[in-house]
């Protein structure tokens, strides 16, 4: 019984960093996704002022 509070333990941590890491990355991911939208969105402005000039 004493050898499984340790594990349990172990085991607990190890969910609460990979939960972390799994935030860290959705959250740099939809940065870099919301990014390349403006910049698309950008390059389309652009195009359309020199068509009007």
């Amino acid at each position: 019984m004493s050898i499984l509070f340790p594990i349990l333990y172990f085991v607990f941590y190890l969910l609460i960093l990979g939960l972390l890491c799994y935030l860290v990355y959705s959250w740099v991911n939809k940065f870099i996704v919301l990014k390349t939208e403006q910049n698309e969105l950008l390059r389309e402005i652009v195009k359309r002022m020199d068509k009007k000039m």
